[in-house]
């Protein structure tokens, strides 16, 4: 679809579109950096199914790799197209449709939304396994793992009973958010705004783990990317609180002391 909408409407680009390079200076360039972290959010949903890889350490990091890449080159084309095609016309809240309709005509935006629907259910199957996976994962105890038949039969109702509470709780705050949404309580821009922010809150945890337990060159790696992160958190704005709270919440809740295995 992407590139559909890049190809189609490339034709249209005028280059007079990319003067002034940066109409809203330097602080434009800040406010959108946090943002455009949710084209790249996901990994943390896709963590706890590694387990399922036959050679993880081999097919890990071609799997991000691959992502990544495909993942930065569309989006990057399809920055390019929206200023080069759009230009002042860019204040559409879905550029992408705006740029389908340059392509095909009227329909465009009728295949964007067809696409976005199939895109939202893939990434929802993603984060709903994931959760269950490590909500599984939580409820047993590898040092005290059952070893009866009754304690096996208890431990999968647990696990059941975990996941079913994840997806309840999930499809709860969806509601209310898209009730929100639908009653103009909320805007789209503070709709990416706060998931984005508490993103990268989960980020800057993994990063400043990876610092503490990694070694060598990766260690130097993760202390990079925990500082661009920080950066990136700090340019959040008000939804920063949001994610503190959630910290702080979680950080309450946490054991003070872990049971040592047998």
């Amino acid at each position: 679809m992407v590139v559909l909408a890049v190809a189609g409407a490339a034709p249209e680009a005028h280059a007079g579109h990319w003067t002034p390079f940066t109409p809203h200076g330097w602080s434009g360039i800040a406010g959108a950096a946090s943002p455009l972290m949710l084209a790249f959010v996901g990994w943390e949903a896709a963590a706890p199914l590694t387990v399922r890889l036959r050679d993880p350490g081999r097919q890990l990091p071609r799997v991000v790799a691959v992502a990544f890449a495909v993942t930065a080159v569309l989006y990057l084309a399809m920055a390019g197209a929206t200023v080069a095609v759009l230009g002042p016309a860019t204040d559409g809240a879905v550029p992408l449709a705006d740029l389908l309709r340059v392509a095909i005509g009227v329909r465009g935006p009728q295949l964007a939304a067809a696409c976005a629907i199939a895109l939202t259910l893939a990434a929802t199957n993603a984060y709903l396994t994931g959760a269950a996976s490590m909500a599984a994962a939580l409820v047993r105890d590898p040092g005290r793992g059952p070893s009866t038949l009754s304690g096996k039969s208890r431990a999968v109702r647990q696990e059941r009973h975990g996941s079913v509470r994840i997806v309840v709780a999930i499809a709860a705050v969806s509601a209310l958010l898209l009730g929100l949404v639908g009653a103009g309580a909320v805007t789209t821009a503070q709709l990416v705004g706060l998931p984005t922010t508490l993103f990268l809150a989960v980020y800057l945890g993994c990063m400043a783990s990876a610092a503490r337990l990694l070694t060598g060159a990766l260690r130097l790696a993760a202390g990079t990317a925990f500082g661009v992160v920080l950066l990136l958190l700090t340019l959040a704005g008000r939804p920063v609180l949001v994610a503190l709270a959630v910290v702080l919440m979680a950080w309450s809740r946490t054991p003070r002391s872990m049971p040592a295995p047998v």
